[in-house]
């Protein structure tokens, strides 16, 4: 799957693919948290 992002061009490489994936996932990560710990603040 990740040959065919690049082959289309949606990537340069197979690595930067997967920097973006992870980079990706760690950002709504990351979101998802602060906004809970939001929520949680404001239930006190």
């Amino acid at each position: 799957m990740l040959g065919k992002l690049v082959d289309a061009g949606e990537f340069p490489t197979v690595s930067e693919a997967i920097r973006y994936a992870v980079r990706d996932l760690i950002e709504r990560h990351a979101n998802r948290v602060i906004r809970d710990s939001e929520q949680i603040s404001f239930e006190m």
